[in-house]
């Protein structure tokens, strides 16, 4: 990919300097090629088509000199890092000292190969022209180098949503796996005859989980009061299979129900730490979500290793940590001390309009 980049950078360079110095000899070409028409400045050309050739060629060798010189300072294609002022301006400097050398340089050696070795003398006119191409070259690099970004931007965006789409179809499927819906049904059989009541709820609450878990594509975020709603169904299905071997403790700070986070962020985070750790009577796992004062929420959870670990994707907090990055460009922050597993996420200040709404 980096080697294609490099030869598509080095033929758009090659037409634009080809470009310029046509441009730049436009009026002597033009001379040469309807004779009779005089030059823009009323006289006739007196130059020959090999000068002109050659003054054209020289033109492009100095442009595309500049356009390699600038892109070891400027650095159009690797575009990972902002651009400086400072960069921007030894870029000038350089080309304008570039330029000058090149120039009084490659024509110099035209007119020792001409039959007329005399170089012309200073022309301000020729200071102008170097000028033009420096400013010309230096416009082009940094056009070239917002391109670049863009399609660098535009990839990012397009995998982070693949692999969202990936994220929410594992989550989708951890929770229409056969093991889930014979483990839901199972217990909505029994409560249905033994407790009907709270089998209506059992029901309600698995078709509330499933309609969020397929919407959650809709929006880049929701409500913290939202994902918790929908969290809480989620825990009620969960805790139907592990009973009071599984230990949930909230400590939400209502202030923050109008922040937004990422649609499954705290799922994500639950079905991280069911799968990896140990749940049973002997050692129930305790997962505390609480609210912190520097507008984050965090999740715990007890260290319990299984004795057979279950291969991991590792897809969730990497795409967790990738939707932060492009939503606000901060980070979820991982921890893990003695017998305790801590992920932090941030919580995102909502709009204006939006809390003025509720």
């Amino acid at each position: 990919m980096k080697t294609k980049q490099i030869r598509q950078y080095i033929a758009i360079v090659a037409l634009i300097s080809i470009g310029i110095s046509i441009l730049v000899h436009f009026n002597s070409i033009l001379g040469q090629v309807v004779p009779d028409s005089g030059n823009l400045s009323g006289r006739r050309s007196e130059e020959t088509i090999p000068n002109v050739v050659a003054e054209v060629f020289v033109t492009f060798l100095v442009a595309f000199c500049l356009f390699m010189l600038n892109s070891y300072i400027l650095k159009p294609i690797n575009s990972s890092k902002r651009l400086k002022l400072t960069t921007i301006l030894l870029a000038l400097l350089m080309t304008i000292i570039a330029v000058t050398v090149l120039s009084d340089g490659f024509f110099t050696l035209k007119h020792i190969l001409s039959a007329n070795p005399n170089p012309k003398r200073f022309n301000l006119l020729y200071t102008f022209r170097d000028l033009f191409v420096a400013v010309v070259v230096m416009s082009c690099v940094i056009v070239i180098r917002i391109i670049y970004e863009k399609q660098a931007i535009l990839l990012e965006n397009e995998k982070l949503i693949r692999e969202n789409l990936q994220s929410q179809f594992e989550s989708l499927k951890n929770q229409l796996s056969p093991h889930f819906l014979f483990n839901s049904l199972t217990a909505l059989k029994a409560l249905i005859s033994d407790d009907p009541k709270n089998a209506r709820l059992y029901l309600n609450d698995l078709s509330q989980v499933l309609r969020y878990t397929l919407q959650s594509n809709e929006n880049q975020t929701v409500c913290l009061s939202d994902e918790m709603e929908a969290v809480k169904s989620y825990i009620f299905l969960i805790k139907m299979r592990f009973d009071t071997n599984l230990k949930i403790e909230f400590n939400i700070n209502d202030h923050y129900n109008h922040y937004r986070l990422p649609p499954l962020a705290i799922q994500t985070l639950l079905e991280n730490a069911v799968k990896h750790n140990e749940i049973s009577k002997r050692n129930p796992l305790i997962i505390t979500i609480t609210t912190t004062d520097n507008k984050s929420l965090v999740v715990t959870n007890t260290v319990q290793n299984k004795l057979s670990l279950e291969p991991g994707t590792g897809i969730g907090l990497s795409n967790l940590s990738k939707q932060y990055k492009l939503l606000s460009g901060q980070d979820i922050r991982i921890s893990k001390f003695n017998n305790e597993f801590r992920v932090e996420i941030p919580l995102l200040k909502p709009n204006t309009d939006e809390s003025s709404n509720r």
